[in-house]
């Protein structure tokens, strides 16, 4: 993994370390976690990891429903109203770890759906994370 794969706010597990935490920093090869043990700043537990230790928390049915995604069959679904328009995130679960996804971004005064659909990706809970937030959902993910 590479530092330009994960983000601030990103939740991973660390090889030695089967606790999820967030990534609160990052510099070159480590980044900054909060977690439950090592050193306390300002409340809170942080640690550091290396960034090759990162290990990618998968995503799950129970992650999906937890967040916010309505369960209709094989499918995930989260939908916000926004104004004139909306977007609706499609999640479909394709057995093995493999998921398919669908973007529909729709504003009225645009006249404009922005599509964007990925078949058969293995996605991981801080890929649907950057997914969010670039269809502009801020949103605390809940483990």
């Amino acid at each position: 993994m590479k530092a330009s794969e994960i983000c601030i706010g990103d939740w991973f597990k660390a090889i030695d370390y089967n606790s999820p935490f967030r990534i609160t920093a990052i510099y070159d090869d480590v980044v900054q976690t909060q977690a439950d043990y090592q050193s306390e700043i300002d409340g809170n537990w942080y640690s550091e990891a290396e960034i090759k230790d990162l290990v990618p928390i998968n995503l799950t049915e129970s992650i999906l429903v937890k967040n916010g995604f309505e369960k209709q069959g094989d499918l995930y679904q989260y939908h916000i109203n926004a104004g004139d328009g909306y977007t609706r995130i499609d999640i479909i679960d394709l057995q093995d770890g493999v998921w398919s996804y669908d973007i529909d971004v729709y504003d009225k005064f645009a006249y404009a759906h922005k599509i964007h659909h990925d078949d058969d990706c293995f996605l991981k809970l801080h890929q649907l994370q950057h997914l969010l937030r670039l269809c502009g959902v801020e949103k605390e993910i809940e483990l």
